[in-house]
């Protein structure tokens, strides 16, 4: 089975992928991470976990998702994490999370996609993100070829300095840096609620046909990044970027 979290679409279409070509079903955790709960999984053998990279770890509400879940006794467990810059410290809490679950840990691997974290980083043209998505499609088969396979995944060990620099910034960039403050729509906007259905946080409401936040937000950009109006900005941060519409665009 590949269980997926993703935002704006690139974990989901990597799962997608690898599903294709593994004859794998398909489970998105969207909805038990927005009811903050998790699912009892019936099915034994291999399981194959896509998230995002998120501060150089796993997305913490998949991670979150995936302790509250109950799976059988003796599964084995591949990671894919997606990211544009690199997994950084991802396999640490890849293997970590796999202990505490009792999976035979197999490996985390890295597929590189477009950029989506509009806050900090330019996001690309249509023409580099497609580039990028083509240059993942081996890598993604590749994948698919190791778990169909059941060999181990070719794993990158993180760095010593990438794992303690993690550690130090994780928790503090969630506590402090990952607010919905300023998220705000302008006069583009036309009230179609799509935020609102797409946030995993069910975070956003609308009201008078206008988008307004609460507090919970895990910054995964989908949001602003997915208004078909591009209607949805972060402060003056995100005036005059691109925005990413997803890999399917």
């Amino acid at each position: 089975m590949v269980v997926f979290f993703s935002g704006t679409g690139n974990s989901r279409f990597v799962a997608q992928r690898i599903a294709a070509a593994t004859g794998d079903e398909l489970f998105d955790a969207f909805a038990c991470i927005r009811l903050k709960k998790g699912a009892s999984f019936t099915q034994t053998g291999v399981y194959v976990f896509v998230s995002p990279v998120y501060v150089s770890a796993p997305a913490m509400v998949f991670l979150d998702f995936l302790r509250r879940s109950r799976f059988p006794d003796g599964c084995r467990a591949y990671f894919v994490m997606t990211s544009a810059g690199g997994m950084g410290a991802a396999p640490y809490y890849c293997r970590k999370i796999a202990a505490e679950k009792g999976f035979t840990y197999l490996g985390t691997a890295e597929v590189k996609m477009p950029q989506n974290y509009i806050l900090f980083f330019r996001m690309g043209t249509p023409q580099e993100n497609r580039a990028r998505i083509e240059a993942s499609f081996p890598v993604i088969d590749r994948i698919a070829r190791t778990v169909i396979g059941s060999r181990a995944l070719n794993e990158q060990t993180p760095k010593l300095w990438e794992l303690l620099a993690t550690k130090l910034v994780l928790g503090p960039y969630y506590r402090f840096c990952m607010s919905a403050g300023p998220f705000a729509a302008n006069d583009r906007c036309v009230g179609c609620g799509k935020c609102a259905a797409l946030c995993p946080f069910g975070n956003i409401t609308l009201k008078d046909m206008r988008p307004v936040w609460g507090k919970n937000c895990t910054h995964c950009m989908t949001c602003i990044n997915l208004c078909p109006k591009d209607a949805i900005e972060y402060g003056s941060i995100t005036s005059g970027k691109l925005r990413y519409h997803g890999p399917e665009v």
